[in-house]
């Protein structure tokens, strides 16, 4: 194992020996501790560097002092670290510097230092391991976790980081709790450690981080991505665009969300109130009610229930702070016989039967917050429709139980009024807390700032909760009040006063991908034309005659037979995703006879699609792996794995019968998984993983752009193959036009033209 040399600078001659180790080394590894998650609100209590493997300093500015519980700053011969520090940070510019999450780091160090680190950034570790590794440290733990990345390949980086990394987590938390700091996942108070512990764990993370960034640029070179991951795309784009989106944020309509917010509490009260109506009015409700009642709040001469009847009954006996007090002694005080007979005897019969009703009817509704239903009780609903109602579930709970979800309400919708009110109550319950909740909650000062994170999925498209964004819906789609509040959604984000948005998004960038990809000419033909792309593939795969694919025809198959369009949407991108003739029967709900018959007459209709298909997947089972057209990579080393043992004789449902009786069923299972999902995925990543570097790229053009003119202009948000531009009114117009031209000829797949129209607008929802 290498040793290990991790200084925390605390006197005149180590701020002279962290100089010289700074000065003497061009590629350093930086990372700060902080007192916040925030990067525009924290403190930035120290920092470290490591310029060489086994060597790493701490400069801490500010302490936590366990006796004030106060954050203090510190000094050096009588010089504020802050100071210091900042002459420090300054050395660092034009180094070549690597860090993991550098949005974070970078972000944080100009807010508070002034001191702008981000062009010199050179390697974001994430990204590098994500470049090389698509999946990451997988089964670690975070797959992109500095720890996680360093534990799976502690041999190769000669350090036992797993052992190291638990006691180091042990022996943090218990000194930051003894200094009264917490440890929770949500509030990890890192920097009420103390010095020695904190500056010894800041030094050994810097010192993984440069240890990764060796380890796998040699597997970068190895790859041949080093132009794709420092030139063409990952950290170009990570300099230029994320981090200035993550940093810009998106302005909010406070006012309108607050109003919507407002009008969808009461369109939730109003629509909750018809399920509980139309529920009500049913007597096997009614029915369900009073047996709940009595099951959950059983009539009893002790306790809650007698309390209650001795309330509505008026009787002369003394209260305690738990109800009625029913001792012998009291209960002397009772004339009427059915008092009596019920309090002292605890003869249930001599009370009438509506009066007990009435009583666990009214201890059930307080139970039950205030309802005889609760309609968000997937539960009570589950029993009433089931068992009171006699309708048949369409599924089972993992534990066997009828369920109660989405489907069942889809179809009782047609047929019952509670349901598809129960439908529109529950969608307006997601649109408040996914959408308005959320993004006034983590509101800072009228801005949102959302996350982009180039290694949220494999294929290299962004990870980002702006991905969340509800698509906007037509008339038919949905009620015409969920419409109304999903379209509203995007109102939300406005430009900033004095700037308009661009909006520009790709058309069908999918579809146009994959006709490129897979060269096949009538696919392509589509698109020269201007077709309508399910129409055309519906018309070619079911050898329909007499319908158009032509969007302005009197028999434009959508106009006059949308059945059979909406139909083709479930296989004509799932040719390319992999789909086989039984999945794509039972996506239509056909036999598996008819479903085989209609994927050999789509690959009839396609043949560029056929032979794409089996070269790809040759590609895969020789060589274990895939590219785009622009070189980023999909490893599928377990499929592969699976191919060199078994071949194609995995597919073979007697085969697996077989191995399963030698090496049991679940172990088949997966090297059976493994292999269909690298068969598939050697497709579909070729698709999406195109998709997002031909949007990523025409930010990083469109940014470029900008700055050649000197604009106040930048791309601040990507959702799905939508690009958001916010630029100074005045030009506007004109960016509109570099805009456009910039997305679509940035990357020209061949075969294809792409087409991403804009819109100037001063809201998400006008731009799109």
């Amino acid at each position: 194992m290498s040793n290990k040399s991790y200084k925390i600078v605390t006197t005149q001659d180590e701020v002279v020996e962290l100089m010289e180790h700074i000065e003497s080394n061009d590629i350093i590894a930086y990372d700060t501790e902080t007192t916040s998650l925030n990067p525009r609100d924290g403190q930035i209590i120290g920092f470290s560097v490591s310029g060489q493997v086994g060597m790493g300093y701490y400069f801490p500015t500010r302490i936590w002092n366990p006796q004030s519980q106060q954050i203090e700053d510190l000094e050096i011969a009588g010089i504020p670290c802050d100071k210091i520090a900042k002459k420090l940070l300054k050395m660092l510019v034009g180094k070549q510097l690597v860090m993991h999450n550098a949005s974070f780091d970078t972000r944080y160090t100009n807010n508070f230092y002034g001191v702008d680190l981000l062009p010199s950034l050179w390697v974001d570790t994430a990204l590098l391991v994500h470049t090389v590794q698509e999946e990451g440290a997988f089964g670690y733990g975070n797959p992109f976790g500095l720890k996680s990345i360093a534990i799976m390949v502690q041999k190769e980086i000669g350090l036992d980081v797993e052992k190291a990394a638990n006691e180091e987590q042990l022996i943090l938390k218990e000194n930051i709790k003894a200094n009264g700091g917490t440890t929770t996942k949500e509030n990890f108070e890192i920097y009420k450690a103390d010095m020695q512990i904190l500056g010894e764990y800041a030094a050994a993370d810097t010192d993984l981080t440069l240890r990764i960034c060796n380890h796998f640029l040699q597997i970068l070179q190895k790859e041949g991505l080093e132009k794709f991951f420092f030139e063409e795309e990952v950290m170009p784009l990570y300099r230029e665009v994320t981090v200035p989106m993550e940093d810009r944020g998106i302005a909010l309509d406070v006012k309108l969300i607050e109003k919507i917010d407002a009008e969808i509490q009461e369109d939730q009260k109003l629509y909750g109130k018809k399920v509980l109506d139309s529920l009500m009015a049913l007597p096997k409700t009614r029915e369900w009610i009073i047996d709940q009642a009595f099951k959950e709040c059983p009539p009893s001469h002790k306790g809650k229930w007698a309390s209650v009847y001795a309330e509505m009954r008026e009787l002369p006996l003394p209260k305690t702070a738990k109800g009625y007090s029913f001792t012998a002694k009291t209960l002397t005080a009772l004339t009427d016989p059915m008092d009596i007979a019920f309090l002292k005897e605890g003869n249930l019969e001599a009370l009438p039967e509506e009066l007990r009703a009435k009583i666990s009817l009214k201890l059930w509704k307080e139970k039950n917050d205030g309802v005889y239903i609760n309609i968000q009780s997937k539960v009570q609903l589950a029993d009433i429709a089931f068992n009171y109602l006699g309708i048949k579930p369409l599924s089972e709970t993992a534990k066997g139980k009828p369920q109660f979800d989405d489907d069942i309400l889809e179809a009782l919708a047609p047929k019952h009024d509670w349901a598809e009110n129960l439908r529109i109550y529950n969608k307006l319950l997601k649109i408040k807390s996914t959408y308005i909740d959320r993004f006034y909650s983590k509101a800072e000062n009228g801005v949102f700032y959302p996350y982009f994170k180039q290694n949220g999925t494999v294929s290299g498209r962004y990870g980002s909760d702006m991905q969340q964004l509800p698509k906007p819906k037509e008339d038919g789609e949905a009620a015409e009040i969920v419409i109304r509040y999903t379209n509203e959604i995007r109102a939300f984000f406005v430009s900033r006063e004095g700037y308009k948005f661009v909006d520009c998004d790709y058309e069908s960038l999918e579809p146009h991908l994959f006709a490129s990809v897979s060269d096949d000419k009538n696919l392509q033909e589509i698109f020269s034309n201007g077709y309508d792309f399910y129409s055309y593939v519906a018309i070619k795969t079911e050898k329909m005659n007499g319908v158009s694919a032509d969007k302005k025809a009197p028999n434009f198959l959508k106009k006059v037979d949308p059945v059979k369009r909406q139909r083709a949407k479930s296989y004509s991108l799932g040719m390319a995703y992999g789909m086989s003739p039984y999945a794509l029967a039972m996506s239509l709900g056909i036999d598996k006879k008819e479903g085989a018959q209609l994927h050999a007459a789509y690959l009839e209709g396609f043949p560029g699609v056929a032979n794409w298909i089996d070269k790809s997947r040759e590609h895969f089972k020789e060589h274990g792996y895939v590219k785009n057209k622009v070189g980023r990579i999909r490893h599928l080393n377990k499929g592969k794995e699976v191919y060199d043992v078994f071949g194609d004789s995995i597919m073979d449902f007697r085969l697996r019968k077989n191995l399963s009786q030698e090496y049991g069923s679940e172990q088949v299972q997966r090297w059976y998984g493994d292999y269909k999902n690298a068969l598939n995925n050697c497709l579909n990543f070729q698709i999406q993983s195109f998709a997002a570097s031909v949007v990523n790229r025409a930010a990083l053009a469109i940014n470029r752009a900008f700055k050649e003119r000197g604009w106040d202009a930048q791309v601040i948000a990507q959702i799905h193959d939508q690009l958001v531009m916010e630029v100074k009114e005045e030009y506007a117009d004109e960016a509109a036009k570099i805009v456009q031209h910039l997305m679509q000829t940035t990357t020209q797949p061949p075969g294809i033209i792409l087409k991403a129209p804009p819109e100037i607008a001063i809201n998400l929802r006008d731009g799109h």
